[in-house]
């Protein structure tokens, strides 16, 4: 949004500084909460189907009086992690000026991702025939492979990731796929993927310093994200010749281990965005694996 607009933008988390403080006690301390007040006339909340209630109470108590709340969000998408229905319930109201959008701008009218997710809103099958060579129809945006056995579905993954995808549009891993599932959890939860993924995609054959943290071994190529607001920890970034400088790196942004250092006992990390952060090792608790993640964490990073 900010390379969009040329204006500044922030996830709410970080605009209301959630994160300095633990964010379980906020939830069972919603009236103690003063966040500081949001400076502007208008705000415009994008992804408004993921913000549940706790998250709009804050968010309504750091607004003056007069200023104007835009949301956008589409009730069909993913919902909040946390209680409530925040933005159906607004809709539904009839309480609250509504517009809705019917033209469809991301992908062509007859793309079948638009046509399966009004199969889905409708509680209907994909209309995609079932295929596993998906080089076979390369103009198309969507497949769907059937499989019944983890396993298998495993070793889908796996070859879709490793190569297969070259086959149909020059795809390279670590440029263009993200991983997604559901659960962290079982054989094709984000944890036991990230390990299958990071031994096909990243194997230290060449013998890399390593270190393990919190049942995960990290080493240079790594994808990494992070999982938690970091208000304080360092960065640099070179721009147009000049190094800037700054602090905080925030839930959800993504980046790429250029270097472990087991003598000084960091971690260095560049940021999809280009700045370098060093993390010691006891702050490793800060950063997982992103070769796959959860579908809400991919969601939930806009916010």
């Amino acid at each position: 949004m900010t390379e969009t607009t040329d204006k500044e933008a922030s996830t709410l988390h970080r605009l209301l500084e959630i994160g300095k403080i633990d964010e379980d006690s906020l939830y069972k301390n919603t009236n103690n909460y003063e966040g500081a007040p949001i400076d502007a006339d208008l705000i415009i909340i994008d992804e408004m189907s993921m913000v549940d209630m706790f998250l709009m109470n804050y968010l309504l108590k750091c607004i003056y009086q007069g200023t104007k709340l835009i949301l956008v969000g589409d009730e069909d998408q993913l919902q909040s992690v946390g209680p409530g229905s925040v933005l159906k319930d607004l809709i539904h109201s009839e309480k609250v000026t509504t517009i809705h959008l019917d033209k469809i701008f991301r992908q062509a009218a007859k793309s079948k991702i638009i046509l399966n997710a009004h199969q889905v809103n409708k509680g209907e099958t994909f209309i995609q025939k079932e295929t596993e060579e998906i080089e076979e129809e390369r103009n198309q945006d969507f497949f769907f492979i059937k499989e019944t056995s983890q396993e298998k579905m495993l070793l889908q993954v796996i070859s879709l990731c490793t190569g297969r995808l070259k086959n149909y549009e020059d795809y390279d891993f670590f440029q263009n796929i993200q991983v997604l599932s559901p659960t962290k959890k079982g054989l094709l939860g984000t944890k036991e993927l990230n390990k299958a993924l990071q031994e096909k995609l990243n194997p230290n054959n060449d013998n890399r310093e390593e270190k393990t943290s919190m049942g995960a071994v990290y080493r240079a190529g790594d994808r990494v994200m992070q999982v938690k607001n970091n208000y304080d920890i360092y960065w640099e970034k070179e721009k147009d010749g000049k190094t800037e400088m700054g602090s905080g790196v925030f839930n959800g942004e993504i980046g790429t281990i250029t270097k472990v250092d087991n003598k000084e006992k960091q971690v260095e990390i560049r940021f999809d965005d280009e700045k370098i952060a060093w993390y010691e090792y006891q702050e490793l608790d800060q950063i997982e694996h992103s070769y796959a993640i959860t579908i809400h964490k991919a969601q939930r990073k806009r916010i």
